[in-house]
């Protein structure tokens, strides 16, 4: 289970332990920001009776939630735009319109649908800017979603275009 979280700490001590679990010593953090931050989540992060032994539950089965980012669509070329929105309207069963969705004012990009989506979204010809973009989202964030939206937030650190 991964978890993102974003807390101002006076300070954080980590130590490696056994079996690839760690401890975590945070300074300055108020506990019900914690618990807060975990469940806005959609987690549920409880302390249990005994020291030291901390419970969090997720309500959802595994495979059930998806992590996704939601970013401009400046950051692709007009060619990658006309390329999705021609993708996106296959009316044929089977094509491409069942992992790259129009949404009236960008392209929902479902990268869990393909075992190599980078590859397909090359075959398809999408530009190396815009598989940048994914590769990049992807691997940072262990992303199976991409919201490409005109009223998305613009990312730093990715080519801007002006189209």
């Amino acid at each position: 289970m991964k978890i993102g979280l974003n807390l101002n700490a006076d300070s954080i001590n980590v130590l490696a332990l056994n079996m690839g679990k760690i401890a975590v010593d945070v300074d300055g953090i108020e506990l019900t920001e914690l618990i807060a931050a975990v469940n806005a989540q959609g987690l549920t992060l409880r302390i249990a009776e005994e020291p030291g032994k901390v419970v969090v539950e997720n309500p959802l089965p595994d495979g059930s939630r998806f992590a996704g980012v939601c970013c401009s669509t400046a950051h692709i070329t007009s060619e990658d735009n006309s390329l999705l929105y021609t993708l996106s309207h296959q009316a044929q069963e089977y094509s491409d319109a069942e992992w790259i969705h129009f949404t009236g004012s960008g392209y929902l990009i479902r990268l869990d649908a393909w075992s190599y989506p980078l590859l397909h979204l090359k075959r398809l010809g999408l530009s190396k800017v815009c598989r940048r973009l994914v590769f990049t989202l992807r691997s940072r964030y262990s992303i199976g979603l991409i919201h490409l939206d005109a009223f998305g937030e613009l990312l730093p650190g990715f080519d801007i275009f002006d189209w």
